[in-house]
Parts: structure tokens; C-alpha cells; sequence
């Protein structure tokens, strides 16, 4: 259950200074240690309207004075930690029970902030259709393009809440956004994209019985980031069993492939299909 800090600011107790905060610990109860709250307004860390609005909390009036802030949303729902002094990292309650996660370099807005006023329908297929054709516009066409219709549609659901199903949509542009982040410090966060991807998976697994194909390939792509190579092998052969023509899957196939000469067969086959294929000219 998630805590709603408003009406206990004159109740809590607790100084920043020699506290410590740390994976594990209990927001809330952090939070009710504190003996003063000075509220800041936070920076613009998500376009996501769940997202918009937040707060930083700390024990000093001066943010920069303070060990660590809580983070809120606009509600005054707490959903983590940023921790000031040194290291300038981010903990976050990721499960929804107020115990804060691993720490991370990449702020990650909780699931459960979105999915918890989504309307869930498994009857409306409406991102897995936009998935689909950003897929095909981006990944299975022969040349780069862009579905400029479906990319409008795609960031509707960024502050759309009547939209069905928008946690889908979330987890797939959160691990876009730390992919693309994580390009720019050359770092492969393989600890937050795995899981992160993991539970896009699950979730299309749970909400439609199949997982779209640009997340079967960002979930393969996630493993091998990660340096967990047999498992996006296997993930790769398995996805194609569902999307057998898809040339994404088909490269990242061959690409893993162990035994030479298979793995030779496969490329002279891409070569002679997809030859002007973009990521078969790479090859």
C-alpha cells in the first residue's frame, strides 16, 4: 500500500544529518523519523503525467544541504529516495510495499504509479497495434523510417489517462529512455533493463497471451547488454518460433549462432533474402 505523507508533516521526526538511508530500509518509516520537512518543487524528470508535479522533501532548508531527499508525487504518494551527498544515486519503492530498491544512476518512475489508475482491458489492443507498427517502421522495413501517425498515437499515452492500458506503453518508453541515457554515459545499466523488460513481458504475457515483437527483440537485446548471452540465445531462437519472418530476430539469431557452419548457412540465406535489408548490410 502506498503512504500519503500530507497530513502527518507536523507528526514525523527525523534530522538528515548522520542518517543513514539505504537498499532495504522502509520509506515510510525513514520518512516519519524525520523531525523537520521542507518542501522543493522537483525537476522535470519524466514527460509521464503521473510523473509531473513532483516533490523533494529534505530535513534542511536548502536541498543541497541535505544527506538525501524524498521523492513524492504530486499526491504526496512517496515512491523513493535521492540521496544528495556524494554519489547523487536514486532508490526507489519498485514494488509498490515501501522498501526502497537497489540504488540506481537512472531515476525510474514505478510501475505501479501508472498501472494503479490505468484502465486495464484486455479486449483494447490499441499500444499493441501502435508496437506493431513502429516495429515495422523502424525494425522490419528495409531503410530506417518513421510512422509519424503512430508516433503521435504512441505519446498520447504519456498523458492520455483514458487510455487503456498505458502501463504497456510505460514500460516500453522507460526502457527507451534508459537505453538511450545509458548510450550517452557508455554504460549498460543490464541490473535496471533486464528486469525492466522482464516485466514488460509479463505484463503483455498477462494482459494478451503474446508478447509484440519489437519486445521479444528489446528483451533479447536486454540479456545479451546485460552480458547474459545463453539466455538472449535461447530467447532469440524461442521468439522466432512466433515471428519466423522477422528479420530482427532472424539477424540477432545468427549473430548468436554457435555451430560455424549453421551460423554460415544463416548469413548466406539473410544475404540472399534481405539484401538491402539495414541490418543485413551491416553483416
Amino acid at each position: 500500500m502506498k503512504y500519503l505523507f500530507a497530513f502527518f508533516v507536523t507528526l514525523v521526526a527525523v534530522h538528515c544529518n548522520g542518517q543513514t538511508i539505504g537498499q532495504g530500509d522502509n520509506l515510510q518509516v525513514e520518512f516519519k523519523k524525520a523531525a523537520n520537512h521542507y518542501f522543493f518543487k522537483a525537476p522535470n524528470f519524466t514527460s509521464w503525467w503521473e510523473g509531473q508535479g513532483m516533490l523533494l522533501i529534505g530535513a534542511k532548508s536548502k536541498a543541497a544541504d541535505c544527506e538525501y531527499l524524498f521523492m513524492a508525487l504530486r499526491d504526496t504518494t512517496l515512491i523513493g529516495v535521492f540521496v544528495v551527498k556524494e554519489r547523487n544515486y536514486f532508490m526507489f519503492d519498485t514494488s509498490g510495499n515501501s522498501i526502497l530498491s537497489a540504488p540506481s544512476n537512472f531515476f525510474l518512475l514505478p510501475v505501479w504509479a501508472v498501472k494503479r489508475w490505468s484502465k486495464i482491458d484486455a479486449s483494447d489492443k490499441t499500444i499493441v497495434s501502435i508496437l506493431d507498427r513502429l516495429y515495422e517502421a523502424t525494425l522490419q522495413s528495409e531503410e530506417l523510417q518513421t510512422d509519424q501517425e503512430a508516433f503521435q498515437k504512441y505519446e498520447q499515452f504519456k498523458t492520455d489517462t483514458t487510455l487503456a492500458n498505458r502501463h504497456i506503453a510505460f514500460l516500453f518508453d522507460e526502457y527507451q529512455n534508459i537505453v538511450n541515457e545509458a548510450a550517452a554515459r557508455q554504460t549498460a545499466p543490464g541490473e535496471i533493463c533486464v528486469p525492466l523488460m522482464k516485466t514488460l513481458v509479463q505484463e503483455c504475457e498477462s494482459l494478451y497471451g503474446k508478447v509484440p515483437v519489437i519486445v521479444c527483440i528489446y528483451m533479447g537485446e536486454a540479456f545479451a547488454g546485460a552480458g547474459m548471452i545463453d539466455e538472449a540465445r535461447s530467447y532469440f531462437k524461442t521468439s522466432l518460433q512466433s515471428y519466423p519472418n522477422s528479420i530482427p530476430l532472424l539477424v540477432y539469431d545468427y549473430k548468436f549462432e554457435q555451430d560455424p557452419v549453421k551460423k554460415q548457412k544463416k548469413l548466406a540465406e539473410l544475404k540472399k533474402k534481405y539484401p538491402k535489408h539495414w541490418m543485413v548490410k551491416d553483416l
